[in-house]
């Protein structure tokens, strides 16, 4: 969630934003000038801001400006009632996110609101991870050269101590050929055993107060050398060389009370020299000598020193060697993730690019729906007045039916085509899969090549199945194009087959999804190309795709799964490469025989009210007005909303009820309801819409609206809508039978 600026001159938008967004958890703060705009902006982090382009004194497209030039941050969003196309390319030339016209639905403000949050999340991080690579970029730089220039500085020592004594040359050599700290402290432990002659050297490297023992060359002796306590720092001798920072020398160290590690005197040295490892200031490490036999070494003091600052120079090389392989793999980790991040962003860019698409049909869809229902609702209203009005007229009454039965069919289609753009309510019902199968194929054959062959086998006495309609469409739809692109390079057979599945227990082992008894079959097979194991375990994943870029989104058989699930079934899946590829879905079976499939009669409820209707649509507004008539009310009408309004309020109790519709101009049917409500509180509103994106029957109740009809409106679903909004579940009817239920 974030913080939400919204900046409009008129407060009703203002407080009407405001609180779609708090509902959806975000914090907002709001302004109605640039000015006051600016000082929020100013006294507090915002995410994102919504302002109108229309503003008092300094308009929209000016604070944008201002903001842009005080920072980067913050996502802009354009909202305007009168959009122009200078206005649009400048906004988004100065970096607004988004253009909104007005009105702007609750569902359009939020969805622009998340994707500017989720745009401006991954720009901040990708800025951090920019940030946080050139600090590390920087601080690698900085210690590359710190160790390059220490480097540079022992090596000359060494030359010149090399110059001195040709004995330390070997050493230098031996070590300084070694890359890995493993190969030069073994290295340099022979050399120095070779130089030196002790009858034991030992490396420690320092580890905070600890000495840990990185190799040891031990000699000829009776017992063997093995550190069985921890060194550390301040305490023995190897612990005391490290802490004062000098060597360490003990001719007896049978008598010497500093050397406190016990299998010093078990192995039977006599005789011990610690040598700090230093790497400047700092030490690194400590070189321990031993001997069997009473030895001063104190009198080969320089010797042994000078070999300690040769081994000291070739641990350096090694250790920041590991410490630059270290930093170069923390380096290509680095790299790796921003990668990875950028990855992530370019295919949520393209995820959202996709979506928009989906959501621009879906926009599409909902316009000509809308439109389309109008057109139906009256060609369904007026057959049903006149199936209504010759009661003695067989012919014609076998005609009318025939006309109902293709405007069902024709909103049936509407509402696959609002299924489509996610615009339209799931709707289960009992049906036979069977004729939603026969009605996909003869659609496909119409849009397949020859060389596809199409068989279809539905067996006898196919269970009925309570499923939506509009999705098995869909899920068959899928399917059947899916197997066609697999075969249109060579053409091939499509079988799409139904048939009856009894399944028992051992089924739900495989499938625990499912129960056991009676289901459907649905089996689409192709022999097209074929999947192999790889692909299959992935065809069910979102935007997953075989297809070419721009043929398919991979989300075809994501939607399968989902609905499939959804009722209670399962999908299996058969495929080999080469040799086609077979689905097959099952679902749960709730009675054994087709019931009849005549349609339900009850008697269609009456009345006498007086019904104020506001419809836009001429012709659909005169045949619910005949209906309603009709059915014995009493009804005035008006083509505007605003119109209606001024009737209403001129005399509030005239009307026992208001039918209006959702997309008007000038006033919505939402809009209106609320204001005959704030006039009179107790009005029964029955709201019809055409599709419900911009409002759902959820979101109507809540407005205190008392019925919503989807369009093409049938007469009983009116009548009925009208008496429930009425509150007269007695009313008296008409006695004779709807034509549909």
């Amino acid at each position: 969630m974030g913080n939400i600026l919204v900046v409009d001159d008129e407060r009703s938008i203002r407080l009407t934003v405001k609180a779609f967004l708090e509902m959806d958890g975000h914090s907002v703060d709001t302004a109605e000038e640039a000015e006051s705009a600016m000082a929020v902006i100013e006294g507090k982090p915002i995410d994102v801001v919504l302002t109108d382009i229309i503003l008092p004194r300094v308009s929209g497209v000016d604070l944008l400006r201002r903001i842009r030039e005080r920072s980067a941050h913050e996502q802009v969003i354009m909202m305007t009632g009168e959009p122009t196309l200078e206005t649009a390319s400048e906004s988004l030339r100065l970096g607004a996110v988004d253009y909104l016209q007005k009105p702007v639905g609750k569902n359009e403000i939020l969805k622009t609101v998340r994707n500017a949050l989720h745009v401006k999340s991954l720009i901040d991080l990708k800025l951090h991870l920019e940030e946080e690579n050139r600090k590390y970029l920087d601080d690698l730089e900085r210690l590359v050269e710190d160790r390059t220039r220490a480097l540079r500085a022992s090596e000359a020592a060494l030359r010149r101590r090399a110059e001195e004594l040709s004995v330390f040359n070997r050493l230098a050599r031996k070590v300084n050929e070694c890359i890995t700290l493993d190969d030069a402290v073994q290295c340099g432990l022979r050399e120095i055993v070779h130089a030196a002659n002790p009858d034991l050297a030992v490396l420690f490297l320092r580890d905070g107060d600890e000495l840990l023992p990185r190799g040891s060359i031990p000699g000829h002796f009776e017992k063997e050398w093995r550190p069985t306590h921890p060194h550390r720092v301040g305490s023995c001798l190897c612990g005391l060389a490290a802490g004062e920072n000098k060597p360490i020398y003990s001719p007896g160290i049978t008598s010497d009370s500093r050397c406190t590690m016990e299998e010093c005197r078990e192995a039977g040295f006599q005789s011990f020299a610690a040598l700090p490892l230093r790497s400047g200031n700092e030490v690194i490490g400590v070189l321990g000598i031993a001997s069997l036999e009473a030895r001063d070494f104190h009198e080969q003091a320089p010797f042994l020193e000078t070999l300690a600052n040769e081994m000291s120079i070739g641990l350096k090389k090694s250790l920041l060697y590991e410490q630059v392989q270290q930093h170069a793999m923390e380096l290509r980790e680095s790299l790796t993730r921003i990668e990875e991040a950028e990855a992530e962003r370019h295919a949520l860019q393209q995820h959202l690019q996709r979506s928009q698409k989906v959501e621009a049909l879906g926009t599409l869809a909902g316009g000509i729906a809308h439109d389309f229902n109008n057109i139906l609702g009256a060609m369904i209203g007026y057959a049903e007045l006149a199936l209504m009005g010759s009661p003695d007229n067989p012919r014609l009454r076998d005609n009318l039916q025939m006309v109902l039965t293709a405007g069902e069919r024709a909103r049936d289609l509407v509402r696959q085509i609002l299924a489509f753009s996610r615009q339209s309510e799931e709707e289960r019902k009992p049906i036979q899969i069977g004729h939603t199968v026969k009605e996909v194929l003869k659609f496909m054959r119409a849009s397949l090549p020859a060389t596809i062959e199409i068989r279809t086998s539905i067996g006898p006495d196919i269970g009925i199945v309570m499923a939506d309609p509009v999705q098995i469409h869909q899920v068959l739809m899928n399917l059947c194009t899916n197997a066609h692109h697999a075969m249109r390079e060579k053409g091939g057979l499509l079988e799409v087959e139904l048939a009856s599945a009894g399944l028992g227990p051992e089924c739900t082992l495989i499938h625990p999804a499912l129960k056991a008894g009676p289901h459907v079959r649905v089996t689409v097979r192709d022999t097209g190309q074929g999947m192999d194991e790889a692909t299959m375990a992935r065809i069910f994943d979102p935007y997953f795709t075989t297809k070419e870029k721009g043929v398919g989104t991979g989300l075809g058989l994501a939607v399968v799964h989902g609905i499939v699930q959804s009722h209670g079934g399962v999908v299996s899946v058969r495929s080999e490469p080469g040799k086609g590829s077979t689905f097959d879905l099952y679902f749960p079976v709730i009675q054994e025989k087709m019931a009849s499939i005549a349609r339900i009669q009850e008697e269609i409820p009456t009345g006498h009210e007086h019904i104020l209707l506001v419809d836009d649509d001429q012709l659909h507004m005169e045949v619910v007005k005949k209906t309603l008539e009709h059915l014995g009310y009493s009804v005035e009408s008006r083509i505007n909303s605003l119109d209606a309004l001024e009737l209403f309020r001129s005399d509030p109790h005239r009307f026992d009820l208001v039918v209006t519709d959702m997309t008007m101009p000038g006033m919505t049917g939402d809009k209106l309801a609320l204001e005959l409500m704030r006039i009179r509180n107790d009005i029964p509103i029955v709201l019809c819409t055409g599709y419900s994106e911009e409002i759902t029957e959820e979101d109507a109740k809540a407005l205190g609206i008392r019925a919503f009809v989807m369009k093409p409106v049938l007469i009983s679903r009116m009548a009925r809508a009208v008496r429930d909004a009425l509150g007269d579940h007695q009313a008296p009817t008409t006695g004779k039978a709807p034509l549909s239920s």
